[in-house]
């Protein structure tokens, strides 16, 4: 493996995570009010799935970190758990509070939809960060088939062309991560017919679980030999399930994703191969300014930003974080 190896991944259809003196939860609100600017201060809310997630919570500090330069007042909620019904709630909450603008995650568009075309015929722009969704205003995020395929390409060269693998996710059918998936199946069926998928389970984005899934996994199908991680949380529970499965450190290939503390201390203790760090989380800023641009009359016509990945190995630690050259602006 490279010691540097950054993968760009193109623009096509996007995506699958703290606050500012104030903490987050299902319901609740923090506000940061920005007094620099003479013209009208828009009102955009941060929606966040998953505010326990290490990566999420600091995608929404930036968020707000960024609201007095950015111009505008920043409302930050969400839930710790994976929670579709109070991601709803509360966007009716910006609604309400007649909202600029809101970011979320369309992690569940049957249960989001009505919701959005709501916000959107009150005026308010919807930009999905992370998450697949051709029907908000704006979706940034990863490139899902270029994400898969380059997950096939990185077992393949850590794990070998005849890998058996195991598949762990939030669950199997959150849009993103199922695109991700199926582009890795079709990536492997194309480019390395040897590899074979053994398992694929779901953690709901719970490391506990994920180390249960792991270890029940290996116990189930002995000659699987890597194991892809899909959502975030899944990383940190390698160490676990692999040690209840019977397994050392390098004796399965993990490809994990994200570069949270648990991830990056499993790739630095040998438990994970590689890691793919999505860089969308470094995208606010990007997220914030669409919003802007439309709310003044300036709608840029890309619905679909597609932002890079950094592929991260034990050569790369410590780690500096995402190149801000994969991060585009407007």
């Amino acid at each position: 493996m490279k010691k540097r190896s950054v993968i760009s991944l193109v623009a096509g259809l996007a995506l699958v995570a703290g606050l500012a003196g104030c903490s987050t939860s299902s319901g609740g609100s923090a506000s940061t009010d920005s007094t620099t600017n003479a013209d009208k201060q828009l009102n955009i809310w941060y929606v966040n799935p998953l505010t326990s997630y290490p990566a999420w919570a600091a995608s929404m500090k930036k968020f707000e970190d960024e609201a007095a330069a950015g111009g505008y007042k920043a409302t930050a909620v969400g839930p710790n758990k994976l929670d579709t019904a109070a991601n709803v709630s509360q966007i009716e909450q910006a609604i309400a509070d007649e909202a600029d603008g809101v970011i979320f995650c369309n992690t569940d568009p049957t249960s989001f939809a009505s919701t959005i075309k709501k916000a959107q015929a009150a005026g308010v722009v919807m930009v999905t960060i992370g998450c697949i969704d051709d029907v908000s205003d704006y979706s940034v995020g990863t490139d899902n088939v270029a994400f898969g395929e380059t997950a096939a390409d990185t077992i393949a060269a850590g794990a070998g062309k005849n890998a058996v693998v195991a598949i762990i996710s939030t669950d199997q059918t959150t849009p993103n991560q199922l695109a991700q998936v199926n582009a890795f199946k079709a990536a492997i069926a194309d480019k390395y017919p040897g590899i074979t998928v053994a398992a694929w389970e779901s953690d709901n984005s719970d490391t506990s679980v994920a180390a249960q899934k792991i270890t029940a996994s290996i116990q189930a199908n002995p000659s699987i030999d890597a194991v892809w991680c899909v959502e975030g949380q899944c990383p940190g529970g390698v160490p676990t399930g692999l040690k209840e499965a019977g397994k050392k450190p390098g004796d399965i290939y993990v490809l994990g994703i994200d570069t949270v503390n648990t991830t990056l201390a499993a790739l630095k203790d040998g438990w994970l191969g590689a890691t793919l760090n999505q860089c969308w989380f470094d995208a606010t800023q990007l997220a914030t300014d669409l919003i802007k641009a439309k709310a003044s009359g300036n709608a840029n016509p890309q619905q679909s930003w597609g932002i890079g990945v950094d592929q991260v190995a034990t050569a790369n630690l410590p780690y500096k974080g995402c190149p801000p050259s994969l991060i585009p602006s407007l």
